[in-house]
């Protein structure tokens, strides 16, 4: 579970950048909130000092707080820099193993590349997880080249949904078309499964600019987790004064790509399966699938995103420990 900050999901495993501002907020200098033989009942709580940092969903809420004045200015500055970055994500530990990461924080690029307002929901007593398996990488020249497969593993969904409004405005903006096809409307992971992360890049003065990145979820020829729902929109009609979207499908995904690119850029898109909804992938929307592939385009994404994606395949060149993603500015709340 997480606590909450300005409508943030700020996860369990950020207890580095949460846990002072918990301990501020409930008014601790130390483990308890008072002497250590006191009853449990009488100690300072998670729980308690969760419910107090939900309550600190502005600066201007922790202004209005009962703190000591240094406390308030120690805990603005926390909460200042809490909202500059997401989720940090473990990739390599000191021993060469893979540590374990919330799946949604491993995946959190998927919010990051939506150019409106998406939503996050998981499922109840969600236990899916992600974390690396292997790193392969060589150099030739001023070429570089990485390869890391992963684990997705655990029960339970999670869903980020973008907004259909915002989404068809945002399309429409970018197009004369009159019927707009295949307009992305979430990105849904369940069930476990093996992927693949490849990158590849050149090399200049020591830097290192990654030129392509693509993530395939059907490593191990297992099945593929993730599932996208797409849905049409016919521009010329309305209904009162909104756009309808029609023919909703869902297609099963075994790749997402990412090029560097000066113009608008975008996320290629591999497809198993299509499907009208997710009991109907069988033979038939395999087949559909493969056919569609030659049809459907890359999607364009914000920039935020796809830049996130190939610094990501830049570190994981160089193995670095930990990946901190960017904020996601547009997405909202997490519920369970």
């Amino acid at each position: 579970m997480g606590v909450f900050l300005k409508g943030i999901f700020v996860r369990t495993k950020k207890v580095v950048c949460i846990l002072p501002i918990l301990l501020i907020l409930c008014g601790c200098c130390g483990s308890s909130c008072g002497d250590s033989d006191k009853p449990k009942e009488q100690s300072c709580s998670y729980q308690q000092a969760q419910d107090k940092a939900e309550a600190a969903e502005t600066i201007d809420d922790i202004a209005a707080s009962e703190l000591p004045d240094e406390k308030k200015a120690q805990t603005v500055k926390l909460y200042q820099a809490e909202q500059q970055s997401g989720p940090t994500v473990y990739l390599f530990d000191e021993k060469g193993g893979y540590p374990d990461n919330i799946l949604a924080d491993f995946m959190y690029f998927v919010p990051l590349i939506s150019p409106v307002a998406v939503s996050a929901t998981q499922s109840q007593e969600n236990t899916q997880g992600g974390h690396l398996l292997s790193y392969t990488a060589e150099r030739k020249g001023n070429n570089f080249y990485v390869s890391c497969e992963f684990r997705m593993k655990g029960s339970g969904w999670f869903t980020n949904k973008f907004d259909d409004e915002a989404m068809i405005e945002w399309n429409v903006k970018k197009t004369n078309k009159k019927v707009l096809k295949n307009i992305l409307d979430y990105i849904k992971f369940e069930g476990e499964g093996y992927g693949r992360i490849e990158a590849k890049g050149r090399i200049s003065d020591s830097k290192l600019t990654t030129e392509s990145v693509n993530v395939y979820f059907n490593a191990r020829g297992a099945d593929s987790p993730v599932s996208v729902g797409l849905f049409d929109v016919d521009t010329s009609k309305k209904t009162d004064g909104a756009y309808s979207p029609y023919n909703r499908k869902v297609a099963r995904v075994n790749v997402l790509s990412f090029e560097k690119s000066s113009s608008e850029p975008r996320m290629g898109i591999k497809i198993a399966a299509v499907g009208a909804s997710e009991d109907k992938l069988g033979t038939w929307a395999h087949i559909i699938g493969s056919i569609g592939n030659w049809f459907i385009p890359p999607i364009e994404i914000d920039r935020l995103g796809n830049d996130t994606m190939l610094n990501f395949g830049a570190e994981l060149y160089q193995k670095s420990p930990t990946f901190t993603f960017p904020i996601a500015k547009n997405l909202k709340r997490l519920d369970s």
